[in-house]
C-alpha cells in the first residue's frame, strides 16, 4: 500500500491488467510450517556452533563491513512538503512490532493487533490476511510497455540527472507541467549529485516539487519572473538573447508566458516525486568548454554512465512499463513528446536534438551527435584502438564518417519517419522498462569502444532489442555560449555602443 500524490492510499500497480493470484490456502500453510521448522532446525544448529566456539581457547572475531553505496539520501515531495524516506532495514515511520501476542503501532499512530506465530500456525484465515497484507504480485508479461500506452495506462518512470542546475530548473518545471501524458501515470525521479557547494540545485528542487504536486507552481515560476525582470540592471548572461533569431526567441516567450493554454491537466500532480540525493566523484567543470574537451569525454561518460545505472536501479519498480531519460538543459520540446516516442514500438527510441546559435554563427546546429548508424570507417577505427579507448563522436581525432541523426533532419520532413540506430544521444530517451530488466544499461566502462548512452544503444542492439530515432522530430537544446562566442558577443556589444555614441 502507498500514498499517492493526493493524499490517499491507493494499490500498486495502476494497471489495467493487474491479476493476483487465486490464494491457496493449504498450500501457504504448509509452506509456513516447513518454513518455521527449518528455521528451528538451522537455530539449533547454529547455537550448538555458537557454544562450541565460545568455549574454545582461540575465538574468532566477527567482522563487520557497511558498503558505500548506502551513502545516499531519498525523498519524496507530497503536496504538503518534502519527507526524507528511512532508507535503513525499516520502512519510514514504522515501529518494530512485538514478538508474541500484544499490540504494535501502525503507521497511522493507531493501535493494531500483533500477529503471532502461533496465530499463523494455527488459523489460516490469519495466513490469509498476512498473506494479502504482505505480498503483491506482478506478472511482468504485463508490463512490457505498449505502442498504445497512454490508452492501456503504462506507467512511465521519468528519470532526470541534476548536477548544479539551479538556473535551469525553472524551464525545466515548465517543460515537466507541459507533458500531455497522463501526469497520474509518471513517476518522477530525480538524481542530485556532485553540485557545488554554494549551488542551490536540491533545495530548489524540494521547493519546486512540493508547488508541482500541489498545484501552485505556474504561479510560483511567474512571480519569480516578473521579480526578475523588474530588476533595474540586466545581467549579462542574457546579452547573447540580442543575437538570437529572433523568430526563434519568440517562439520561446510564447512558450513561457502562457503554458496553461497548452492542454488541461497542465497543473495535474504527477503519480509521485522523487529526490535522490548521492555524489560519484565527478570533478569534471560544469562549463562549455569543460564538459566538451575531447581529453575528458570518456572520463566523463563512463561516471555519467554509473549515475545513469544507480538511478534505474533504485527508482525502477515492477509496475513501471516504459522509463523516459530528459536532460535538464532542454528549452523547447512538444508536450507529447512520450506518446510520439512510444508510439513507433520500437524498444529505444530517442527525437532529433538541435540547439539555437546566435545569428553570427548561423543561427542553429546540430547538438546531439550521439544519435548515429555504424560505418564500416568505424569499425576499422575501432581496431586500431586499445580496448579501454573511448571514441568520441564530432571530434576531429576519432573520423568514424557515421550517419548522424542530426545531419538527417529535414525541417518540413515526416516527424513521424523512423530510421534504425546503433548509438544513441542521452538528451532524451524513451525506453521499455524491460530491456532494463534484461541487463541492458548505460556502461560504466568501455563497451565496444564506447561508454554511456552510445553503448547503451550498442548493447540494445546486441541483445536483440529495436534503437530507433526520428529525424524530423525535434527538440531544442539552450545554446550555451563558448568562451569564443563570449568574446565576439563582446566585440559586437562595443561596436554597437561606439556607434551610439557617434549618433549622439
Amino acid at each position: 500500500m502507498v500514498i499517492d500524490s493526493y493524499g490517499k492510499k491507493s494499490d500498486l500497480p495502476i494497471h489495467n491488467k493487474y491479476k493476483p493470484r487465486k490464494f491457496n490456502r493449504r498450500l501457504w500453510v504448509n509452506r509456513i510450517l516447513i518454513a518455521s521448522v527449518s528455521f528451528l532446525v538451522i537455530w539449533v544448529l547454529f547455537f550448538r556452533s555458537s557454544s562450541s566456539s565460545s568455549s574454545s581457547s582461540h575465538p574468532q572475531p566477527t567482522q563487520v563491513t557497511k558498503s558505500n553505496e548506502d551513502d545516499y539520501e531519498l525523498y519524496t515531495a507530497t503536496k504538503d512538503g518534502i519527507v526524507k524516506q528511512d532508507i535503513g532495514g525499516q520502512g519510514q515511520g514504522q515501529a518494530p512490532a512485538k514478538a508474541q501476542g500484544g499490540e504494535g503501532v501502525d503507521v497511522d499512530g493507531e493501535i493494531q493487533p500483533t500477529v503471532s506465530t502461533e496465530d499463523v500456525l494455527i488459523d489460516p484465515d490469519v495466513a490469509d490476511k498476512l498473506y494479502k497484507e504482505s505480498v503483491e504480485y506482478y506478472d511482468l508479461n504485463d508490463y512490457r510497455g505498449s505502442a498504445l500506452g497512454f490508452d492501456n495506462g503504462d506507467v512511465v518512470l521519468f528519470l532526470m540527472p541534476l548536477r548544479n542546475a539551479e538556473n535551469v530548473l525553472p524551464m525545466a518545471f515548465y517543460n515537466l507541467m507541459n507533458l500531455t501524458y497522463d501526469h497520474s501515470l509518471i513517476d518522477i525521479a530525480f538524481l542530485v549529485s556532485d553540485c557545488s557547494p554554494d549551488d542551490k540545485t536540491l533545495e530548489t528542487v524540494f521547493e519546486y516539487s512540493v508547488a508541482l504536486q500541489n498545484g501552485t507552481l505556474v504561479d510560483k515560476l511567474q512571480q519569480e519572473e516578473e521579480e526578475k525582470n523588474s530588476r533595474s540592471v540586466q545581467g549579462s548572461n542574457d546579452l547573447y538573447q540580442n543575437y538570437m533569431d529572433q523568430n526563434y526567441m519568440e517562439g520561446v516567450r510564447k512558450a513561457y508566458k502562457h503554458p496553461e493554454e497548452h492542454h488541461k491537466g497542465y497543473r495535474k500532480p504527477f503519480r509521485s516525486v522523487s529526490i535522490y540525493k548521492k555524489d560519484f566523484g565527478q570533478i569534471i567543470g560544469q562549463g562549455f568548454s569543460d564538459r566538451h574537451a575531447v581529453k575528458v569525454q570518456g572520463i566523463r561518460r563512463k561516471l555519467m554512465g554509473r549515475a545513469r545505472n544507480w538511478l534505474t536501479s533504485n527508482a525502477l519498480q515492477a509496475y513501471h512499463s516504459w522509463v523516459y531519460w530528459r536532460d535538464v538543459d532542454i528549452e523547447t520540446c512538444p508536450g507529447n513528446v512520450i506518446e510520439e516516442l512510444m508510439q513507433h514500438d520500437y524498444d529505444v527510441m530517442v527525437p532529433n536534438v538541435w540547439r539555437p546559435l546566435p545569428t553570427f554563427l548561423g543561427n542553429e546546429q546540430p547538438y546531439d551527435l550521439n544519435s548515429w548508424i555504424e560505418s564500416e570507417p568505424a569499425l576499422e577505427l575501432a581496431k586500431t584502438l586499445d580496448e579501454d579507448d573511448v571514441i568520441v563522436e564530432g571530434y576531429a581525432e576519432y573520423p568514424t564518417w557515421r550517419a548522424h541523426l542530426a545531419y538527417l533532419r529535414d525541417p518540413n520532413g515526416n516527424p513521424r519517419e523512423v530510421v534504425d540506430l546503433d548509438g544513441v544521444g542521452g538528451v532524451s530517451i524513451l525506453a521499455r522498462a524491460q530491456i532494463f530488466r534484461q541487463g541492458v544499461h548505460f556502461p560504466a566502462f568501455t563497451f565496444l569502444n564506447h561508454a554511456e548512452t552510445e553503448a547503451f544503444g550498442k548493447m540494445a542492439k546486441q541483445m536483440g532489442f529495436k534503437v530507433g530515432g526520428l529525424p524530423h522530430y525535434t527538440i531544442w537544446h539552450i545554446y550555451e555560449p563558448s568562451e569564443d562566442d563570449l568574446k565576439q558577443i563582446a566585440k559586437l556589444e562595443r561596436k554597437k555602443r561606439r556607434q551610439k555614441g557617434r549618433k549622439i
